[in-house]
């Protein structure tokens, strides 16, 4: 077991210095005391562990926004034993001086929260009325965009009528199309079905003169024919003639 005592500069009274120690070294199953020094230091004496001590020294330097610790000083002794927690010493007449300061501190308190809420209050007032005039707003923005819906639900209803003109005229287009086709269709048919006929009579009729032209040049080769026979016989006649005369 072993003692340590601190001594710390800074701003460290009348900001909770004190109170943190405390607890600190209470967490740390350490006992001693904290208390204010008359030339505005403070002193903690703690008994325990070595290795708790070491802790409590490295915790015991604070700095935020009440604290600031500018310089510890420590050393170590051996334990006494006398310490049965760890508390705080307070010294005759703090507990009044320390009982006006919260006075202080809270009529201070006091002023600023009701000049907070003041402010707070013209703040309130002043945006409640930017916030009916932008309601106001909004309410003639709705009425001008209800204003456009029916002029756009009336362009709508026209555009639907057009459309139901339009789609009557095409079926109307449509049928008179159609009817036209069938017609001409049908005609396509008669006119196809006479040239036809037409096609068909002219190819047998050349057929049969192609049949007679045959005919007819089968009858010129055939008399061709017998007059070359014919040409050729007297001429073998001749020949067998001039032959028998010179064999005589």
């Amino acid at each position: 077991m072993k003692r340590l005592t601190l001594t710390v500069s800074g701003d460290v009274q009348r900001a909770g210095y004190r109170d943190r120690v405390i607890e600190l070294g209470r967490n740390l199953g350490l006992s001693g005391y904290a208390s204010n020094l008359a030339d505005g230091r403070v002193r903690v004496v703690a008994e325990g562990k070595e290795e708790k001590l070491e802790l409590l020294r490295e915790y015991a330097d604070i700095r935020n926004a009440l604290i600031n610790v500018e310089r510890i000083e420590s050393s170590f002794s051996e334990a006494t034993g006398e310490f049965s927690g760890f508390f705080k010493l307070v010294s005759e007449g703090e507990t009044d001086e320390r009982l006006d300061t919260a006075a202080d501190l809270l009529k201070e308190l006091i002023d600023t929260t009701k000049d907070g809420f003041k402010s707070l209050n013209t703040t309130m007032r002043a945006g409640f009325n930017r916030l009916a005039e932008g309601q106001e707003k909004m309410l003639e923005k709705q009425d001008s965009m209800l204003e456009k819906q029916d002029s756009m639900l009336e362009k709508q209803d026209s555009m639907l009528e057009k459309q139901d003109s339009l789609i009557r005229l095409t079926e109307e287009g449509f049928s008179g199309v159609k009817s036209e086709m069938k017609t001409g269709f049908s005609e396509v048919k008669q006119e196809m079905g006479r040239g036809f006929a037409e096609v068909k009579q002219e190819m047998k009729t050349g057929f049969m003169e192609v049949k007679e032209e045959i005919h007819l040049l089968r009858d010129d080769f055939r008399e061709l024919f017998m007059q070359e026979v014919k040409d050729l016989r007297s001429e073998i006649a001749e020949i067998k003639a001039t032959l028998a005369r010179m064999q005589t």
